[in-house]
């Protein structure tokens, strides 16, 4: 039988056949050998599903008293690193201490590796520290482990310092000054850098993706080999749909489809995410079809994006089929629906939700919040409104962000109530952004409020002093109340400085 398992084990890595030597294992209770067991943690190791199940069959050998080997420590910290389980991964450092495996360096590089993607840095750097013989691999483990955590002076000190150099210790160093969005020094590696990955392109269009720089992540994108693979079109394509290309997101999508190139879950949240910035009801059935086709899993991510994109295409009911149909829901799901409800005018469904959320004990967080005082403003109700705003403070020590203000002060203006709108912008001036204003001096045109009307102008100009559409607000105001000289002062202005209105739509990179 142990032969049989061991030639099923062999196989695993090809045809994955886990269930069955798992049930070979299963009538070997009491297996003995440790070559076994390690066997089949290793085949275990090598799928990312199953690091759990790695883990616990490490434990049940343990519990059996069977003395694992070098190899079995080396695979099992992997596991902990990979998933990570740092309180499982400290037992094990225990027990390696116990064994007297502490100097295999196998080991030790394994326990360094666990600790550095743990981001428990200071143990990795003792285990580094206490090593007697360093290669490669642990030098690259501790500068991954500083680049991950954003301590790149550390990490070019270890580079620096380091003799011999491998793709992944340069990988580490691009990616980890991308992830801190020093990308004048990511580039000036990356330039130098031999041995490009996908790896590090996906890192540098990544890293100008967030500074916004959509521009040079095309470049970064155009400078990879043909064909590109599927992470760095994701990367792309994700790029894209955050910045506003929803256009240029979804043709990617499409081509990478006509590529027969793989659709990752990063790539579908990304044109999902186009598709809701288009609110283009054919693509949005497309890609559900996709879904449906099994082109990428439905994970809990995409089914999020899904909920706020069927809401955005105008399909309310289909939003809340795939909200209810979730075997899993967190505060990004409920929060994706309050807003939906909240968008389709179905306001009381939203706060009925938000408080539903509550009881199963999940703690709003700034988006929901968002959402709910939206649901307030659509059906008016005010005291409602300001109630939540004061929860959200009071209660779950929220910060507020402009967006909050700009709905409580649209509420309150639009229900006539100037002057507490003005009020709560004066005392949280620093919270207002141009959005805020622009709200204010929207409701002062609405109720003919010249004055106030005026004080919001004046702090949009001072702002945006190139947006034409907030001397056409002001403009409008003045109309409302019949002062047409004033008004056409403010127009002869926009003619005069040649202003334009800042566009709402998604234009192409040239």
């Amino acid at each position: 039988m142990g032969r049989l398992l061991h030639q099923v084990l062999r196989c695993t890595g090809e045809k994955t056949n886990l269930c069955y030597a798992h049930q070979l294992f299963d009538t070997m209770p009491n297996c003995p050998s440790s070559f076994l067991w390690t066997s089949l943690i290793r085949a275990l190791l090598s799928h990312q599903a199953h690091l759990h199940h790695c883990i616990s069959t490490y434990s049940r050998m343990h519990q059996n008293g069977v003395l694992p080997s070098g190899f079995t420590f080396s695979s099992i910290l992997s596991a902990c690193g990979r998933v990570p389980a740092l309180f499982e991964g400290k037992q094990v450092h225990a027990r390696v201490m116990q064994s007297g495996f502490h100097g295999n360096k196998i080991v030790q590089t394994a326990l360094l590796d666990m600790y550095a993607k743990s981001g428990c840095i200071s143990d990795a750097r003792a285990v580094f520290d206490g090593m007697d013989d360093r290669d490669v691999v642990a030098w690259t483990a501790m500068v991954c482990g500083y680049a991950k955590v954003g301590m790149m002076v550390d990490a070019q000190w270890l580079f620096d310092k380091m003799g011999e150099r491998n793709s992944f210790t340069w990988t580490a160093m691009v990616a980890g000054y991308a992830n801190c969005e020093d990308m004048k020094t990511a580039k000036k590696l990356y330039d130098v850098m031999n041995d490009k990955n996908e790896v590090t392109w996906v890192a540098m269009i990544a890293g100008y993706g967030k500074l916004g720089n959509v521009r040079e992540a095309r470049r970064v994108f155009d400078g990879i080999p043909v064909p590109q693979g599927a992470s760095a079109c994701a990367a792309m394509l994700a790029c894209y749909a955050q910045h506003g290309y929803a256009k240029e997101a979804i043709d990617m999508y499409e081509k990478m489809r006509e590529a027969k190139i793989k659709i990752t879950e990063v790539a579908m949240v990304g044109a999902i995410s186009a598709c809701a910035q288009l609110r283009d009801i054919r693509m949005s059935n497309t890609l559900t079809g996709h879904l449906e086709e099994g082109c990428c899993d439905r994970t809990h991510i995409v089914s999020t994006a899904l909920i706020h994109m069927h809401s955005k295409c105008g399909n309310i009911n289909l939003a809340l089929s795939e909200f209810t149909t979730m075997r899993y829901r967190d505060v990004y799901t409920y929060s994706a629906m309050i807003a939906a409800f909240a968008e389709h005018g179905k306001s009381q469904d939203a706060i009925d939700l938000f408080l539903k959320m509550q009881k199963e004990g999940l703690k709003p967080n700034q988006v929901t919040f968002i959402g709910v005082l939206n649901a307030c403003g659509s059906s008016g109700y005010i005291e409602e409104g300001c109630r939540f705003f004061q929860i959200m403070t009071g209660v779950f020590g929220i910060e507020p962000l402009p967006e909050h203000y700009t709905c409580i002060v649209d509420l309150l203006g639009k229900a006539g109530q100037l002057e507490r709108a003005y009020d709560l912008i004066k005392q949280n001036a620093s919270s207002a952004d141009a959005t805020t204003w622009g709200s204010l001096l929207a409701t002062c045109r609405l109720y003919g409020n010249v004055e106030l009307g005026e004080i919001a102008a004046r702090h949009l100009f001072e702002i945006d002093p190139e947006d034409s559409g907030n001397y056409v607000l002001l403009a409008n105001t003045y109309a409302s109340k019949d002062k047409w000289e004033h008004a056409q002062e403010v127009k002869k202005l926009i003619s005069e400085k040649g202003m334009k209105k800042k566009p709402s739509g998604y234009s192409s990179i040239q």
